[in-house]
């Protein structure tokens, strides 16, 4: 029997067919595999709470503006008197960090 050389070429043609076939049907499974993975996001009951306090938290105003005034109009007035030995008092309590401090009276 006598191959001949063209016979090779379809052989190939062949060969490639079934390659990217395979390839075509691999893509196809990997597309499926990742379709079917979806990523799904549970809230614990703990961080919703924490969210809720934080909406919270965000609706109250950082500057009392009740208090400012009122302070502002005690010193144009000349009737504020600051109590030195509370301040003195509340400063070391912020420092210490509140520890045993509440114990002490000064």
């Amino acid at each position: 029997m006598e191959i001949v050389k063209s016979q090779g070429i379809q052989v190939d043609a062949y060969v490639n067919q079934v390659q990217d076939t395979k390839k075509a049907d691999q893509a196809a499974d990997r597309a499926k595999e990742s379709a079917a993975k979806t990523d799904t996001v549970v809230i614990s009951e703990a961080a919703k709470r924490i969210q809720e306090a934080r909406a919270k938290l965000d609706e109250i105003p950082d500057v009392r503006e009740d208090k400012v005034a009122d302070l502002k109009n005690q010193i144009q007035n000349g009737t504020y008197h600051a109590d030195a030995e509370k301040t003195a008092n509340k400063l070391l309590k912020e420092q210490l960090g509140n520890v045993a401090f509440d114990k002490l009276e000064i």
